[in-house]
């Protein structure tokens, strides 16, 4: 394809096919031109000088009038071709010109021809046609020509040739970078547009994978939200099994502590029948056993209102060594009765350490207890010793271990055992729980629980407890509690010297001491010291430096105004307050011993001949009648196992003293006391309710404000802490 020789290292088809499309139609309009201005000299001539022209125009006009049609026909179909017939008409035309009209200014023409070969062409045509013209002039001034051509002539067609040639190619080039430029930017912009384009369909995508993005969110939504109502659901059902459980767990233990405490403490009850040794010491370990199951029910009661997950953890200073020994002497006899031996192996000199004393004597019974389990022959080691500022524990018994697929899924909680059918193996934590539940509690004391085994030849579960200073407590996500009573600013200056932990300090003003301990377990972080005056809360206040005061809403204010410490009042859970609330002399929470009960029989300060005993539970009535056994006369118990036969009862007979259990079925305890109080022959006889509700299920019959008293203006911090708190426990009661 032709281009034009200036521009040829401008490459692409497209500035090609540009550059001859401009150059073809520039040729026909210039050819079009030429031949019209020459049309008109023609006419002007022949009008003009009829007698001067004569017949030699009509021999040249045919001849430049046929090459420019010629010429111009041939520009769209061979472009070459039509310039050089173009510019050789013009070369006859003006050479004949020269001949016939004898003129040979005529000449000075040619000098037009090299600026429209170099237009149209390039400066190579111009040189050419510069060339040729001067050779032809050559011609002409050869002897018996019938023309003189001079050298100015000579110099005029080569002076003003290559003027004219440099003028077509500067104009030429131009022109054709200019189309240059035009087609880049051409290109630059549609390749601009196919970006673009491109671009757009890319958004496009984007925007339908945000669409089906957002129809996902909204179903991960809506899934949320029914997962939301289900864990809800899920919520109350557990807060349901656990009011349930509560009752019917606590129910057997209570007999079974009080039976145990009867018969150790009061053999008068049994005909003053003297127990052998054996018997007192087995007696004594069903006792602290059911002891110890009470505390994980407690547990259990904690879990199913705490939304937090975790079980609360009361540290204190414990010896290890001793609590060892505790938790060996609970299991001696039954290691003994399978033929094993039970050595401890405890470093004497082991350093202070903290930890809840009741849950890792649970983690050493559970290890124990499966450790004998799983041993048939040989024995059960207990080892213990200080390693980098921790406590190493160990557990190794002789059995018949673990085959190593099963030792990663040793803590896994729910694990049932393997099919002893199959295998001789048995899942080595018995229901699955003993170990997961061992494991949580020793990682609630910041600790680790690993286990080492050889299949045949015994395993070794070991547990590290950090030692020296008091570790931090787990906090759970959902306890506000903890934010209401404290306040960082006055935290800092409020904190006893002489506490190495730093544990911030509440002062109780209370003289319940069953309250004390459920507090202290219920804000861990915190320890919890008791007041049972206003004097004594002020001597304390001053020897302690607490963070804050709580007192009941009850107090007298009177003293404590010029306390330097915030104040905190409100219902305070105590089972004296339970009992004032239901309108009952006392309130015992099961199990109740025997002495405590006695106790309460003389606060009444009047004679106590005739007691009615209402509880739907035949053997807790026989409790209560054994503990009883000693200051009543014989008969004076009266039995009622349900609410409808204790009014009945209480219609027929006016008793001295009522010990009635809240749940019964049909008529509950409280129906029967709405009832007596509605009755002036009933409301005078004193009530002892004693039921298998906890001191925490006491607090939901308690009512009133809630009122924080600061001894000075409170920061907007501390106040947004304090409302955030306040605002956050109201907000999960309402959802």
């Amino acid at each position: 394809m032709w281009q034009p020789i200036r521009l040829s290292s401008r490459t692409g088809p497209e500035f090609a096919s540009s550059a001859k499309e401009l150059c073809q139609q520039t040729s026909g309009k210039l050819i079009v031109s030429v031949g019209v201005v020459y049309l008109l000299w023609h006419f002007v001539a022949t009008l003009a000088w009829p007698g001067g022209i004569g017949w030699s125009i009509w021999v040249i006009s045919p001849i430049m009038l046929a090459t420019s049609f010629f010429a111009w026909w041939l520009v769209s179909r061979q472009f070459l071709l039509a310039q050089v017939v173009w510019l050789a008409g013009l070369f006859m035309t003006i050479t004949l010109s020269i001949i016939m009209f004898h003129e040979p200014r005529v000449a000075y023409l040619y000098t037009f021809l090299p600026l429209a070969g170099a237009i149209i062409i390039g400066w190579p045509a111009g040189v050419a046609i510069i060339a040729v013209a001067l050779g032809v002039l050559w011609g002409l001034s050869q002897p018996g020509m019938p023309v003189t051509i001079s050298a100015a002539a000579f110099a005029v067609v080569l002076g003003g040739g290559a003027f004219t040639t440099l003028l077509g190619w500067a104009a030429s080039d131009s022109l054709l970078t200019v189309v240059y430029w035009s087609l880049s930017s051409y290109e630059q912009a549609r390749d601009m547009t196919d970006e673009a384009q491109r671009n757009r369909g890319q958004l496009a995508r984007a925007l339908r994978d945000l669409d089906q993005a957002y129809y996902r969110l909204q179903r991960a939504n809506a899934a949320l939200l029914v997962a939301w109502r289900t864990a809800t659901e899920a919520e109350r059902f557990r807060s349901e099994f656990a009011t349930t459980i509560s009752h019917e767990l606590r129910t057997p233990l209570n007999l079974v502590v009080g039976f145990t405490e009867m018969m150790m403490t009061s053999p008068e009850s049994y005909g003053n029948t003297v127990l052998p040794g054996a018997y007192r010491r087995d007696l004594h370990s069903v006792y602290t056993s059911a002891q110890h199951l009470l505390a994980l029910v407690d547990d259990v009661i904690d879990l199913a209102r705490i939304d937090a997950g975790r079980i609360a953890l009361t540290l204190d200073e414990v010896n290890l060594v001793a609590l060892v020994n505790e938790a060996t002497d609970m299991v001696h006899d039954y290691v003994s009765a399978k033929g094993l031996d039970l050595r401890v192996h405890v470093d004497d000199e082991l350093p202070p350490i903290y930890l809840d004393r009741l849950r890792i004597r649970q983690v050493l019974l559970n290890l124990l207890v499966n450790a004998a389990r799983f041993t048939k022959q040989g024995g059960i080691t207990v080892s213990g010793a200080t390693s980098s500022k921790e406590v190493l524990v160990r557990v190794t018994d002789t059995g018949q271990g673990i085959p190593l697929q099963e030792v990663p899924r040793i803590f896994d909680e729910f694990r049932p055992h393997e099919d002893t059918s199959s295998s001789p193996w048995v899942w080595h934590s018995g229901s699955g729980l003993g170990l997961p539940i061992s494991k949580r509690f020793v990682e609630l004391h910041h600790g680790r629980m690993g286990v080492e085994s050889v299949y045949g030849q015994g395993t070794t579960i070991w547990f590290t407890l950090p030692c020296g200073d008091k570790p931090e407590q787990a906090t759970p996500v959902n306890e506000v509690s903890h934010t209401l009573v404290r306040m960082p600013s006055l935290e800092a200056t409020h904190i006893v010297a002489q506490n190495n932990n730093a544990e911030p300090i509440v002062i109780v003003m209370n003289d319940d001491p069953s309250l004390l301990h459920m507090i202290q377990r219920q804000f861990k972080g915190y320890r919890i010291a008791g007041a049972e005056s206003e004097v004594e809360a002020l001597g304390m206040v001053e020897e302690l430096k607490p963070i804050a005061l709580l007192l009941d809403n009850n107090c007298n204010m009177d003293l404590l105004s010029s306390v330097n410490v915030p104040i905190i009042r409100c219902p305070l859970p105590s089972t004296r307050r339970a009992a004032a609330v239901l309108g009952v002399r006392e309130m015992f929470s099961k199990p109740v011993a025997r002495d405590e009960l006695l106790a309460a029989v003389d606060r009444l300060g009047q004679p106590v001949r005739r007691i009615l005993i209402a509880d739907d539970d035949p053997d807790m009535v026989r409790l209560f009648q054994r503990m009883l056994g000693a200051d009543i006369p014989t008969g004076g118990c009266l039995e009622a196992f349900s609410g409808m036969e204790a009014l009945e009862i209480l219609s027929r007979e006016k008793p001295d003293l009522v010990l009635l259990d809240m749940v019964m079925p049909e008529v509950d305890g409280f129906e029967v006391l709405r009832r007596m109080a509605a009755d002036k022959d009933l409301s005078s006889i004193p009530v002892f309710v004693i039921s298998a509700q906890t001191q925490d299920d006491a607090a939901s019959l308690l009512a009133g404000d809630i009122r924080v008293t600061t001894p000075g203006p409170m920061p907007v911090g501390e106040w947004s802490q304090v409302l955030g708190a306040v605002l956050g426990a109201l907000s999960a009661e309402w959802q």
